[in-house]
């Protein structure tokens, strides 16, 4: 693919970036929506914030639903994340964040009891 050409990344490196933004951004929308149905009582503006909030939860779960077995969770993990929410969108950022791609070579080879 020459959009690619000589980069070493594998595609779940290039997934991480818009995943850790979309994780924010569930967040931050969520909070947004709060302020604007709790602080200001705006109908018309819960409406609209609501849309956007619906839109990045749906991007969201479904990043983790086509990546969580890439990167090595459970399927427990994978719904408690989407289930919880903003809270879970932050554990995902966190991980992703501490998270290294595993070299070639140690996926074809498996884990090794190295110490």
């Amino acid at each position: 693919m020459p959009d690619f050409a000589g980069d070493t990344t594998t595609e779940l490196e290039r997934k991480i970036g818009p995943f850790k933004v979309v994780c924010l951004l569930e967040t931050a929308s969520y909070l947004l929506l709060l302020t604007v149905w709790l602080g200001l009582g705006s109908h018309i503006g819960t409406m609209i914030v609501g849309s956007v909030h619906g839109m990045i939860v749906t991007a969201f779960a479904l990043m983790v639903v086509f990546t969580y077995q890439q990167l090595g969770w459970t399927w427990q993990f994978a719904t408690a994340v989407v289930i919880t929410g903003p809270v879970g969108a932050m554990v995902v950022y966190d991980r992703l964040r501490r998270w290294e791609a595993p070299s070639s070579a140690h996926r074809r080879a498996g884990p090794t009891m190295e110490a």
